[in-house]
């Protein structure tokens, strides 16, 4: 758990450190690929890869907005706000379908992994895209 909290703060750190790229993203994505690849705490490893998304989302977000004008920080405020609406439709459709394909229990380990892993990689397409802007 101290390793995690340390990478994580290393990672926000880098990315406050105008660090941001692509390659920080892909280097926490082969991370968790290791860390699945362990085959012990998969929904931990898909847990934390999705908290990480959404981390680099928020300091993303934040840098790029202390880089624009009042008026497009309230045009980004709006895109955000649009973006977490489908976000949460996305989310629950996830979920949905994967309940639906029935290769998983509902609340069973491999379940909400799965779950997770799309989240993150949904979550990580909008930080890509903002540091693409900042």
């Amino acid at each position: 758990m101290i390793q995690k909290s340390i990478l994580l703060f290393v990672v926000l750190f880098s990315f406050n450190c105008n660090a941001q790229t692509i390659e920080t993203i892909n280097k926490l994505k082969n991370r968790y690929h290791h860390c699945l690849d362990s085959g012990s705490g998969m929904k931990d490893c898909s847990i934390e890869y999705y908290n990480q998304s959404d981390s680099l989302l928020n300091v993303s977000y934040k840098n790029l907005k202390l880089k624009l004008s009042s008026k497009e920080q309230s045009k980004l405020k709006k895109e955000q706000l649009d973006w977490l609406k489908k976000r949460d439709t996305y989310f629950e459709k996830v979920y949905s379908d994967t309940k639906k394909e029935g290769h998983f229990i509902e609340g069973s380990s491999d379940f909400d992994m799965v779950v997770f892993d799309e989240k993150a990689n949904y979550v990580f397409a909008r930080v890509k895209e903002l540091i693409k802007r900042i």
